[in-house]
């Protein structure tokens, strides 16, 4: 299949009602100039831009002919594939007089509105089974080259945010009752077993509708591509790098590494397309992010074996800030010339992080994220997995040294825990990790027993950074803080692990004549072997939200203490921590590279990024020869023995290192 053989560069036009008159041969003409050779384009739903003729969905009032169908042929006589776009979440509220069966009913008996549209069911008719007349109508007329669908399944949230609950009309409740024997709860408990019942409801029965879907278009259109925000019955799986004007912070400049790695690790059999979204908000789509932030995501995204992915609202014509498209217009350019090099990119890390929550389902760990922004920041490379069952996996636990629990209490995929209940691999866990599987933790820790320390234990609190043969990096710091709870772990621990990171008791803090009274005593803030090590605090969470380098040292200093450099190291460096690497190899012998500037944060937002200087790289390998890669051509650069030089970096950077055999 095209999609799986093919690193491409899609740009996603989010057409609107007056975009049906919109100037085919200029949109052709940009998406050429940006160097795409793929566009996702609205095709039907909510709004038809073809000359449709079914009764489920209504025409854009100011289409001009058939604007789906010019787009289309025009785009692939200049070898650009189309996904089409669909959104059957909403339809126009005229239905609701003559379909009011079709809509989503709340708790209290009520319609969901947005504007003029107003929410489906996922179990209604027109989801069931109008969608596949509007995908027959369109598989017959044109031959496109990908489907996708828009807020696919049950959006508990509406545009403005506003949460509107879950559906509880004749199609839910009878299904409900039918699968489980019970009534769908009226309000969101999660102290209630029922409500545990109704979110496997959710996604059975929407992992049941794509799985449909998937085998109706299949059966006469193999090589059409199937893409939305799950991984069931889907070949591309859909995720976003976005903003939001009030988002809590910290922003998380790692968006799109985190959401194409795991992807790409993941799943053998799909791949991931992250749209990095040049709109700051829903609600300002004609304001685009910051110059720095939009290279970023995208370098990220190729430099983590993914897609480029690049939407804005609307038709090019018009469009009201086109600050990003030079930069866009680089990068994909970039990607384009060096196709070959990113189709053949693989894994080559040692260290494995598990990922607790997939990305594409728009939730997020915080001790995950820490842990990933602390290897990230000391230069080791890492690979990631979803917590997720999959027909094949794109990476293969015993390929590792080290494995990285952040925080999973109990694994949600049996596959995943098999696995690592087998491997060979050494282990990291952190936060909590197989408290709720209590089997797997005495045979992989010989923890008997967790018992959790509160915040009101905890306040004033610290550890002492000992012993200091094992925490190098604290010559000068004797302390290291705990805010929040720790956990105290019971057992004839495994792999003779050894108590490490004492407690200091906490003592009054204030006023300042009163600051005194810590007492020690020798009770672990984690675990130790080589083979096994248990962080009994939120290390990742503290480091996520707080930012103080000591955590991310004491974390570093222990996976050091666990493998030896060249087990997790391919490479010792002096970059900064704001210079993002990722290293992949092409074959045995040769490895790529990125580096990729994210300084400039302002807390906030990516300011301009302040270039960085003198870097160097030490390869662990005996090198033959490095070459840059640039926009116009490869170049080799001169190096001293297995020492590469950078002299400067502006945005980003990308090598090919080629080893001695």
């Amino acid at each position: 299949m095209w999609w799986t053989e093919h690193k491409y560069r899609m740009i996603q036009n989010n057409l609107r009602d007056i975009d049906g008159s919109m100037d085919v041969d200029y949109e052709v003409a940009m998406l050429k100039k940006l160097h795409a050779n793929v566009v996702q384009l609205g095709c039907g739903g909510i709004t038809a831009f073809s000359q449709t003729t079914l009764d489920c969905q209504k025409k854009s009032p100011f289409l001009q002919g058939d604007k789906f169908g010019e787009l289309l042929t025009k785009c692939h006589e200049n070898n650009i594939r189309v996904i089409a776009r669909f959104d059957v979440s909403k339809v126009h509220v005229d239905f609701e007089k003559t379909h009011p069966e079709w809509l989503m009913i709340t708790a209290e008996g009520k319609h969901v509105y947005y504007n003029d549209t107003v929410v489906t069911c996922v179990n209604s008719d027109y989801e069931q089974n109008c969608t596949l007349e509007i995908l027959k109508d369109i598989l017959d007329r044109y031959p496109v080259d990908g489907i996708f669908f828009n807020m696919f399944g049950y959006p508990s949230n509406d545009y403005s945010g506003r949460y509107v609950g879950f559906c509880h009309c004749k199609n839910c409740i009878r299904r409900f009752r039918e699968m489980y024997g019970e009534e769908i709860p009226t309000k969101e408990d999660h102290r209630d077993p029922v409500w545990y019942k109704y979110e496997e409801f959710k996604r059975v029965t929407v992992n049941q509708l794509l799985e449909k879907i998937h085998d109706f278009v299949k059966a006469s259109r193999p090589e059409v591509a199937i893409s939305t925000y799950f991984d069931k019955g889907i070949d591309i799986i859909r995720m976003e790098s976005n903003t939001a004007v009030d988002r809590p912070l910290p922003l998380w400049i790692y968006n799109s590494s985190d959401n194409v790695a795991c992807v790409e690790d993941t799943f053998a059999d799909k791949v991931s397309s992250n749209v990095c979204i040049n709109a700051v908000d829903l609600r300002y789509r004609f304001m685009g992010v910051s110059d720095s932030l939009n290279r970023v995501r995208l370098m990220e995204n190729i430099a983590n074996r993914g897609n480029l992915d690049w939407c804005i609202i609307g038709s090019f014509d018009g469009y009201t800030d086109t600050s990003n498209w030079e930069g866009v217009e680089e990068i994909f350019g970039f990607h384009e010339k060096w196709q070959d090099v990113y189709d053949k990119l693989s894994p080559a890390a040692k260290i494995l992080l598990l990922q607790p929550v997939a990305p594409y389902r728009f939730g997020y760990s915080e001790e995950f994220r820490g842990i990933f922004r602390m290897l990230k920041e000391a230069h080791i490379p890492f690979d990631t997995l979803i917590d997720v069952d999959a027909d094949h996996y794109g990476v293969d636990m015993e390929q590792y040294s080290l494995v990285i629990l952040p925080g999973i209490r109990k694994f949600k995929s049996e596959k995943v825990r098999s696995m690592l209940k087998n491997t060979r691999a050494k282990i990291l866990a952190t936060a909590g990790s197989l408290s709720e599987d209590p089997e797997l933790l005495a045979e992989r820790f010989g923890i008997f027993s967790l018992s959790e320390k509160n915040e009101e234990i905890t306040e004033a609190a610290y550890f002492r950074t000992e012993p200091k043969s094992l925490f190098t990096s604290f010559p000068k710091q004797e302390w290291l803080y705990l805010n929040g709870s720790r956990l105290e772990a019971a057992g004839a621990y495994a792999n003779g692990m050894v108590g490490i990171l004492p407690l200091v008791n906490p003592a009054t803090f204030g006023p300042p004549e009163r600051a005194f009274g810590h007492t020690f005593n020798d009770t672990p803030g984690a675990l130790f072997s080589e083979q096994s090590t248990y962080v009994l605090f939120d290390i990742g969470k503290l480091y996520y939200k707080q930012g103080y380098p000591a955590f991310r040292k004491a974390l570093v200093d222990i996976l050091d203490a666990m493998s030896s450099d060249h087990e997790i190291r391919p490479y010792t460096t002096n970059a900064h921590p704001s210079v993002e690497t990722t290293y992949h190899k092409l074959d045995d012998n040769t490895a790529c590279l990125h580096l990729i500037n994210v300084s400039g944060n302002n807390g906030v937002m990516l300011d301009e990024v302040i270039p960085q200087h003198g870097i160097s790289f030490t390869f662990r390998r005996e090198v033959d020869f490095i070459e840059e890669l640039t926009l116009k051509e490869s170049r080799e650069v001169p190096t001293d023995g297995s020492v590469l030089a950078v002299s400067e970096l502006v945005y980003a950077k990308v090598y090919l290192i080629h080893y001695k055999a």
